[in-house]
């Protein structure tokens, strides 16, 4: 129990009892422990005994002893007793015993782990930069014309392929809905973290982090069009023709999918009569929200990126692509074996919001979530990055979609975990429905973590193929 003296630290929150107008103090509650117990009771006497009369005979609890058989037909009293006790906890801090942070060495080895990671490809790039790439490009400027035509014939790795590098990939259209999807998911991500971490989304209000999530994703739907119809334009050379249709497929794209999903899992609900199916008004409020909010702002940021100039190609595309020589081993094994390392950073934060959302445990260390976040980031661009200079010095000049899926296949490794954490830490699921709307919501969630970091992961690629051949004098 805490005192309250009309200081506003609660008191015209709650009513409480006293003699009116008085300077004695009221109480409030503002916290309690329940320590269960079993004993054998007397059945008669209870039955004999009046409302508010004292009990026939003194119970003495002892949780740690079973003392009342239980046997058919045979009636069981159940009872409790409340003891006041007055603590010096404040009205405002009452949550504090149910947001005690424990485990946080846990959270910090997880950070210290994803350092490692990050300072190990930091290495990595910063070679590609200084020994490589600086070393190539001051040794080809200070030879003469003779020289640099002798050097052209002679070249090998990554110059190779400056007449195909920034040949349009194949299925363009889908590159460009995706990557924009993706910073849509990512610009929510960040501002939903940064939020919660600020403290203005405590998990002790229900439903306040979802509801940001939906009010951000829609606002949001601005900077999807904007980068998709822009990077659909780049690929084309600056034609402005079919910006609208992008757009369109970006405001879509990934909403489409979530609703399909959730509309599976919903008839699901409705076909085994459960209470936790979604209500037919609530999803036509968010088909209202979805085609009335988010497709509208999508096609204004569609229209601002179509009228914003184009990034121009530092080299010219030859007309003949430019034939890829085999490779020792396939590309793509190096594609999938990359999202190892974006998964390290973040397997073990992953464990604690799992159990946030399956187990029925607060999650409330969103400060180590943003941090862990932004290390993510961080660890997508350099494995991306280091991927693409990869298939470059091999004369593989088809690095868009890799670019994407080296950071995106971290999805892969968490929709696996995922299934280990359903075999071995959810066995109390019953039945195949359950299971199978836990698999359905997992998808929804690696899908978005997938659109998410294989856009950072592009994003870097295209910046850093960008900024390397704009240094080449290549004719």
């Amino acid at each position: 129990m805490a005192r309250v003296m009309g200081t506003g630290d609660g008191a015209e929150v709650i009513p409480t009892i006293g003699n009116g107008g008085s300077d004695i103090p009221g109480y409030m509650v503002v916290g309690f422990e329940v320590v269960p117990c079993n004993f054998m009771h007397n059945v008669q006497s209870v039955k004999n005994s009046k409302m508010y009369g004292k009990y026939p005979s003194p119970i003495k609890c002892d949780p740690t002893t079973v003392a009342m058989p239980i046997r058919e037909n045979e009636p069981i009293v159940f009872t409790y007793e409340v003891t006041f006790e007055e603590s010096d906890i404040k009205w405002p801090s009452r949550w504090d015993a149910y947001l005690r942070m424990e485990g946080s060495k846990v959270h910090w080895f997880s950070i210290m782990n994803s350092l490692m990671v990050i300072t190990f490809l930091a290495g990595i790039v910063l070679v590609i930069f200084l020994r490589t790439v600086r070393r190539d490009l001051t040794r080809y400027e200070e030879l003469d014309k003779e020289a640099q035509a002798q050097m052209n014939e002679e070249l090998s790795g990554w110059k190779l392929v400056v007449g195909d590098v920034f040949r349009a990939p194949t299925n363009a259209s889908l590159l460009c809905v995706m990557v924009g999807d993706g910073v849509q998911i990512l610009g929510m991500a960040v501002v939903t973290i940064l939020f919660a971490a600020l403290g203005f989304m405590s998990p002790a209000s229900r439903g306040t982090l979802i509801t940001g999530m939906l009010i951000f994703y829609m606002i949001l739907g601005i900077a999807a069009g904007y980068v998709a119809v822009r990077l659909w334009r780049t690929i084309g050379c600056g034609d402005h023709k079919g910006w609208v249709s992008v757009s369109w497929r970006a405001a879509c794209f990934f909403p489409g999918i979530a609703f399909f999903i959730l509309t599976i899992l919903n008839f699901l609900l409705w076909g085994s009569h459960s209470t936790g199916a979604i209500p037919i008004s609530l999803f036509v409020v968010l088909i209202l929200l979805w085609f009335c909010i988010s497709v509208p702002l999508t096609l204004i940021g569609g229209y601002f990126g179509a009228k914003a100039p184009h990034i121009e190609y530092p080299v010219r595309t030859n007309q003949i692509p430019r034939e890829i020589p085999a490779q020792k081993y396939p590309s793509w094994l190096l594609v999938l074996g990359a999202g190892t390392l974006p998964f390290g950073t973040l397997f073990i934060e992953l464990f604690f919001i799992m159990s946030s959302i399956w187990m029925g445990r607060v999650y409330y260390v969103f400060g180590f979530l943003l941090i862990v976040f932004i290390l993510l980031v961080v660890v997508c661009a350099e494995v991306s990055l280091v991927l693409t200079y990869m298939h470059l010095c091999v004369e593989d000049w088809k690095w868009w979609w890799k670019s994407f899926f080296a950071s995106g296949s971290v999805a892969i490794y968490i929709f696996l975990y995922s299934i280990n954490y359903l075999v071995f830490d959810l066995k109390s699921l019953s039945g195949p429905i359950s299971a199978t709307l836990y698999l359905g919501y997992s998808l929804l969630m690696v899908l978005a973590i997938m659109f998410a970091t294989g856009t950072v992961g592009f994003l870097s690629s295209f910046w850093f193929v960008h900024y390397l051949f704009s240094s080449v004098k290549l004719d």
